[in-house]
């Protein structure tokens, strides 16, 4: 009898195509899902520590805050150091309630991520609830790094008050002393007028110019007196070289 070759029918080998891709689909399905729980996981565990760091971080600046206030209300040397160090100790109390508010942040952050592992680790969706925890961690690690630049400004205005204290006010330097007044010569004005007519004080004592108490004064007894000397020749009227009472009448005393 004529044998003839067995051939598998076709519907099998699809069948065995199927079944060999959902395998493959359902291991690399198991995979994801594994992969998804332990980011979860991991995130949940970052923003956990991203809290506790805030935290700590917050809890510094509300020191240094309180610090800073101490070191104001002691008093500083001077008025401007005391202005300084309320401003300094101001912004140091601002920077704390900064690093207490991003540590609260971080804390619900780190909350919400562990939701989020939770889900991820019991729920039929954990590629989802990895998203929500990476997302919740990458809060909480942003809300630790307000908390730690504000701590920082905290501590640098605490340290700030302390020194603003030390200020002294700056010693006044003395006004130098004014120059002393350069006495003003009268300027005398040498006329030929008649004195009576001649701004200035033109006053002799007529008995104590004449020497030899002639009753006239010559040119020799007139050098005592400069001005009477220059005016000689304008007051003597008649030439004669001797200056009467007469030609002194508006001279004398």
């Amino acid at each position: 009898m004529k044998q003839h070759a067995t051939h598998p029918h076709p519907l099998i080998g699809l069948a065995l195509i199927a079944a060999l891709g959902a395998s493959g689909a359902a291991a690399a399905q198991t995979a994801t899902k594994v992969q998804s729980k332990h980011d979860a996981v991991e995130k949940a565990e970052m923003a956990a520590g991203e809290a506790r760091s805030a935290r700590e971080d917050a809890a510094t600046a509300q020191a240094a805050a309180q610090a800073a206030a101490a070191t104001r209300n002691e008093g500083s040397l001077s008025e401007r150091g005391a202005l300084t160090a309320e401003a300094t100790a101001y912004q140091a109390k601002q920077s704390a309630i900064e690093a207490q508010s991003a540590a609260r942040q971080a804390t619900v952050a780190a909350e919400a991520a562990r939701s989020a592992q939770a889900a991820a680790t019991a729920g039929s969706n954990p590629t989802g609830a990895a998203i929500e925890a990476r997302a919740a961690g990458d809060a909480a690690r942003v809300a630790s790094s307000v908390a730690t630049d504000a701590t920082t400004v905290a501590q640098a205005a605490a340290a700030a008050t302390a020194e603003a204290t030390q200020q002294t006010d700056p010693v006044p330097q003395p006004m130098p002393a004014p120059a002393p007044a350069v006495p003003v010569q009268p300027q005398v004005t040498i006329t030929s007028s008649p004195p009576n007519s001649v701004i200035g004080e033109y006053k002799i004592d007529f008995d104590a110019l004449d020497g030899n108490h002639d009753g006239n004064i010559n040119r020799a007894e007139a050098r005592s007196n400069a001005t009477l000397t220059a005016e000689f020749r304008a007051v003597d009227v008649d030439n004669n070289g001797r200056l009467s009472k007469k030609e002194l009448s508006g001279w004398m005393r």
